[in-house]
């Protein structure tokens, strides 16, 4: 029987580059015995359109875009012709995306005042609430996501030693970046991980975490030379740089500090003929990278969003001059 024709009783369909994205994941699949699928922004309509026939589909931190949005919404009206759809994520939402959204009968849980995994685990705290294991998986999302300060993330993070919840999130952040790097089974080896959370394991009891953790570590020292080395700084703005590193987000930080600018781009070839862009700035920086790269990717016709201070794109090779060219003019206009 194909996977099309055979139900399942539920999906967890999550962001597969973040601690975020792995924990809100692994939440649902604790709470349901979900099966779980990781993907990206650039590949989720693909990724929805290969799942079969369930009775609840939990989809968490894929945020929407121009470009992705219509395809997007032809799979959740296709999925939920078989079950129910739950959405959570906390990137910015037009009112025009949510309206059409309301509209398919989905439930939405969006916020951009908590992260993903943060929302889920709100939604069923009273459920959840009994596994310590599930409420340090949250914070660690949190964590990792730069909202540990936000109102109910806050809350559950103080149940916890911080310094114990810091190690944990790092572990899991550095075990992800340093899985992400691996060969093309990533991906399969990363929702081992997310099961492996779901299972009530902690961040520091994965398989390999600690070998992965200071392998990653190790890198990290690395790249904080490369960056300075490797970089290039555009005005006062930003600075920017071509890596081979899949955790392109922890790049864009290191070119901050090595350049003194407010923002970092980092910029990897993930598949021939495109780049992976991430951007990161500092939390006194008043640019909404979202809010920008969303901008500048409808222009090319790409895919992009995120946050004010964290935020990722996947555009063409040849379009990487018009981008940079692009983002510089958004931040010099916006200073």
């Amino acid at each position: 029987m194909s996977e099309e024709n055979q139900k399942q009783s539920a999906v967890a369909v999550s962001h597969r580059k973040d601690a975020d994205g792995i924990c809100s994941g692994a939440l649902v699949a604790h709470l349901t015995g979900a099966k779980i699928y990781l993907t990206d922004y650039g590949d989720m309509v693909e990724t929805l359109s290969g799942i079969g026939k369930a009775d609840d589909y939990y989809i968490s931190d894929l945020g929407l875009n121009k470009n992705t949005f219509g395809g997007f919404v032809e799979q959740i009206e296709r999925l939920s012709s078989f079950g129910r759809i739950h959405y959570f994520d906390h990137h910015p939402m037009s009112e025009e995306f949510r309206k059409r959204l309301d509209a398919t009968g989905m439930e939405i849980t969006h916020s951009v005042e908590e992260c993903a995994s943060v929302l889920v685990y709100r939604r069923y705290e009273q459920q959840l609430k009994s596994s310590p294991q599930m409420k340090i998986a949250a914070s660690c999302g949190a964590i990792t996501d730069y909202m540990d300060l936000q109102p109910f993330a806050k809350k559950i993070i103080a149940s916890f030693d911080r310094q114990f919840l810091l190690y944990e999130a790092t572990v899991l952040a550095f075990t992800i970046a340093s899985v992400g790097r691996g060969s093309e089974d990533s991906n399969s080896r990363l929702v081992e991980i997310a099961e492996e959370i779901a299972s009530g394991r902690f961040p520091h009891e994965i398989k390999r975490a600690s070998e992965y953790a200071q392998s990653y570590a190790q890198r990290s020292a690395e790249l904080i030379s490369s960056a300075k080395k490797y970089g290039k700084k555009v005005g006062d703005n930003f600075a920017y740089m071509i890596t081979r590193e899949s955790s392109t987000g922890n790049v864009a930080n290191f070119l901050v500090g090595a350049f003194d600018v407010p923002v970092g781009v980092a910029i990897r070839e993930e598949e021939p003929g495109f780049y992976e862009i991430s951007t990161r700035s500092t939390e006194e920086s008043k640019h909404d990278l979202g809010k920008i790269i969303g901008r500048i990717t409808t222009k090319l016709g790409a895919s992009g969003g995120g946050h004010p201070h964290a935020s990722g794109a996947r555009i063409q090779r040849s379009q990487l001059e018009e981008f940079l060219r692009l983002f510089s003019d958004e931040l010099s206009a916006n200073e």
